[in-house]
């Protein structure tokens, strides 16, 4: 779950984009015993913008590292272009909370991207229009006649816009839901956060491990939260 509470911190870094050089991480584990993700493409994973392994925003604990690289490799074995896009993990001391997230921190909570499609349905290679949001947006709103969770919108820094209705892209169902679904068949995984109208859209209304953050929080449907065991 993210604070906006840092959402200045995290659109100035922001800024750095994807022209940010990669600076080698240690491939040994840290002092807090946590790994850093592959920032290269390979796995199956990189980041969404080359600061967040640059900063040093990328670190796991071996397990959780391992279960996200399962899950990458099992979203290939079904949509063989997918490439498991990561936002904010941890850093490499294991400091609780990790601005400007309520939670991260310990290696044991990652951020990832959705997937999208044009408004076709050819699926997009990447996160529309996402620079200034370091990745954290565009969201995905409830569609008519889907569950508001926030009817009354969500206090302070939490609340985002919607995008623009005439976008030129939609959220890509069959991929974000694939991997969902990984992610939550994991015994690694402990629970994924996403908001309650894109629970319902995915049949997964219910499950044990998919939550609702709350609206206290930023919402999550322009990102998905995975907490590992």
């Amino acid at each position: 779950m993210r604070s906006f509470a840092g959402l200045a911190l995290l659109v100035g870094l922001s800024a750095c984009g994807s022209e940010v050089e990669e600076r080698a991480r240690p491939a040994e584990p840290t002092a807090a015993g946590l790994v850093s993700l592959s920032c290269d493409g390979s796995q199956g994973l990189r980041p969404l913008f080359a600061r967040y392994c640059s900063q040093g925003r990328n670190y796991m604990t071996p397990e959780a590292r391992d279960a996200l690289v399962d899950a990458a490799s099992r979203l290939q074995a079904r949509y063989p272009e997918a490439i498991v896009r990561f936002m904010d993990g941890s850093g490499p001391d294991g400091i609780v909370p990790f601005p400007p997230h309520l939670s991260h921190g310990d290696g044991r909570q990652v951020d990832l991207a959705l997937y999208y499609t044009d408004t076709e349905g050819h699926p997009l290679a990447d996160v529309p229009d996402t620079r200034n949001w370091g990745g954290y947006w565009p969201a995905e709103p409830p569609l008519p006649g889907e569950r508001v969770a926030c009817p009354e919108g969500r206090s302070g820094r939490a609340e985002k816009p919607d995008p623009p209705a005439d976008r030129p892209w939609r959220l890509d169902n069959g991929r974000t839901k694939a991997l969902v679904e990984i992610l939550i068949a994991d015994d690694r995984v402990r629970r994924v956060f996403i908001e309650p109208h894109l629970e319902e859209r995915f049949g997964l209304w219910g499950h044990s491990k998919v939550r609702f953050a709350g609206c206290q929080a930023a919402r999550h449907d322009d990102h998905i939260h995975v907490d590992f065991f």
